[in-house]
C-alpha cells in the first residue's frame, strides 16, 4: 500500500465492518414490473462510513430501453398515470435523456471503486426481486459489465422488518416516486437500520 493511502486504511480499521464498507442504495422508475422491465430513471445513493453521501440521477431514454429488450406492461403504464403531474414528467417528458447503454455506464462508473479503500461495496434495491435483478439484466442485455458481485446484492425490505422502528425514525422528504428522491429516502433507512444492527449485535 501507497504510503499516503495508509492513514486512509488505518481510520478505516477502527470503524464497524458494516460501516467500513460502501453501500448503494438503488432505486429504479420503470414501465414494467418484471426482470427485463424497461428503466425510465435511475436514482443512486453512496453511503460511506455511514454517512450518506453522493448522488447520482439519471433519467433514460425509454426507447433506447425498450431497443435493448426492456418491457412494459399495461399496468405499471396505469400507475404513472395516475400519479403526480411531476412524478409523470420525470417518467416520459424531454428533459436531458441518455440512452439506456451510456446510462448504465455512468452508474457503473459511479459505484465502481477500489475495495482495497473503501471497503466492500454493497449495492442495496427495495425488494429481492425488483431494482438490483432489473438493473443486473439490463446490464447484460447492454453489453456493459456490472461493478459488483452477485454476492453483494442486498435487500433493504428485508433488514427493515428485522428494524422496523429504523423506517418509522425517517419522514420522507421530496417526490415520491422520483428515483433519486426514493434512493435518498431509503439510504437515511438503511444508515438507521444499520446502526441499529449494530448497536444490539454481540461485541
Amino acid at each position: 500500500m501507497t504510503p499516503t493511502l495508509q492513514p486512509i486504511a488505518q481510520a478505516l480499521e477502527s470503524i464497524h465492518p458494516l460501516l467500513r464498507a460502501t453501500h448503494y442504495v438503488l432505486d429504479l422508475e420503470t414501465l414494467g414490473k418484471g426482470p427485463n422491465a424497461a428503466i425510465a430513471t435511475i436514482g443512486c445513493v453512496r453511503i460511506e462510513n455511514g454517512v450518506i453521501g453522493d448522488g447520482l440521477y439519471i433519467r433514460v431514454d425509454v426507447d433506447s430501453a425498450i431497443g435493448f429488450g426492456g418491457e412494459t406492461d399495461a399496468s405499471t403504464i396505469d400507475f404513472w398515470l395516475r400519479q403526480s403531474e411531476e412524478a409523470q414528467r420525470e417518467i416520459h417528458h424531454g428533459f436531458n435523456r441518455v440512452k439506456i447503454n451510456n446510462a448504465l455506464i455512468q452508474l457503473a462508473d459511479f459505484i465502481d471503486r477500489p475495495a482495497a479503500i473503501y471497503g466492500e461495496t454493497y449495492v442495496w434495491g427495495n425488494g429481492a426481486t425488483f431494482d438490483n435483478v432489473i438493473i443486473s439484466t439490463a446490464f447484460q442485455r447492454a453489453h456493459v459489465p456490472r461493478p459488483w458481485p452477485y454476492w453483494n446484492d442486498r435487500d433493504l425490505r428485508t433488514i427493515v422488518q428485522l428494524y422496523p422502528e429504523a423506517k418509522k425514525s425517517v419522514p420522507f422528504v421530496g417526490l415520491k416516486h422520483h428515483a433519486l428522491d426514493d434512493a435518498m429516502h431509503e439510504a437515511r433507512i438503511l444508515v438507521a437500520a444499520l446502526k441499529l444492527h449494530i448497536a444490539r449485535s454481540p461485541a
